[in-house]
């Protein structure tokens, strides 16, 4: 069996982007991040997200991973400038959504959804401008739907209202493409294919990092029994266990105890 490939993310979020890469490679062996102590990332300051991802990084590396998908639009925005030291790859979300959904708009207006510091880090039109200056970037943080997804609210009438009020004034400056800039976001999917309908394409961060996964590394091919999925997690247990139980019912995971110990991981179920 190939050494596990680890998924990071604040909470429950990035749960939407292990879903599609289980989906893609389910023979493969993953392991999964959460520090839900400091949920949520959106309201933290860069450089705390970044010490806070590190120590996630050691942890993973002591658990023999091969390459850390960053499931958290705000991490990656944090590490766009690190030099992290690490000795595997480090892939975060936002480039591949980058590339889909430029090559997916016709009139070069892209909405961009995101927490509220992935927004005020510019890094979305930073990197479309990197690529084609013509892109004009329509951003709207939604700290609401954050919190919604995170305690498992994904559906109903007043999730439909909240995503109603944070879709309505992108789709109406004319965007023909939204990315759903935080991974928490896919959880509600369904709610947004009915907000937006026709009028824009809708990119998902977990669908484009696990079509571009293998040019970072080779995951396990092929058909199988899936793997148990350990996750980690700097908040209950049992709550994640029931949160990832509702939100992605398919996935086999167990989940762990992680404490912090100044700025050092400590696994609290050994």
């Amino acid at each position: 069996m190939s050494s596990p490939i680890a998924v990071f993310d604040s909470g429950e979020g990035g749960l939407t982007v292990l879903k599609q890469l289980v989906r893609r490679y389910p023979t493969q062996p993953f392991i999964y991040g959460a520090d839900r102590e400091h949920f949520p990332y959106g309201k933290k300051s860069l450089n705390e997200v970044r010490g806070w991802f590190f120590a996630f990084a050691d942890f993973f590396l002591k658990k023999g991973a091969s390459t850390i998908v960053i499931a958290c639009n705000t991490a990656t925005a944090a590490l766009r400038d690190s030099q992290t030291g690490t000795t595997i790859p480090l892939v975060g979300v936002i480039d591949a959504a980058v590339h889909s959904a430029a090559a997916a708009t016709k009139n070069q207006r892209i909405g961009v959804l995101s927490t509220e510091a992935t927004y005020h880090s510019n890094i979305y039109p930073d990197r479309f401008r990197q690529i084609n200056p013509n892109i004009r970037v329509i951003a709207k943080p939604c700290p609401v739907l954050v919190l919604m997804a995170e305690n498992g609210h994904v559906a109903g009438r007043n999730v439909y209202a909240e995503v109603l009020e944070c879709v309505s004034p992108v789709l109406d400056s004319g965007v023909d493409t939204i990315i759903l800039g935080c991974t928490h976001f896919p959880h509600m999917r369904e709610v947004f294919n009915q907000v937006v309908g026709n009028r824009a394409h809708i990119v998902d961060p977990g669908e484009t990092i696990a079509d571009s996964l293998p040019s970072f590394v080779a995951p396990e091919p092929g058909s199988g029994t899936m793997p148990l999925i350990s996750a980690w997690t700097t908040g209950d247990p049992a709550v994640f266990a029931t949160m990832s139980q509702k939100l992605c019912p398919d996935l086999p995971i167990e989940c762990r105890a992680l404490g912090w110990n100044g700025s050092i991981l400590v696994d609290l179920s050994s």
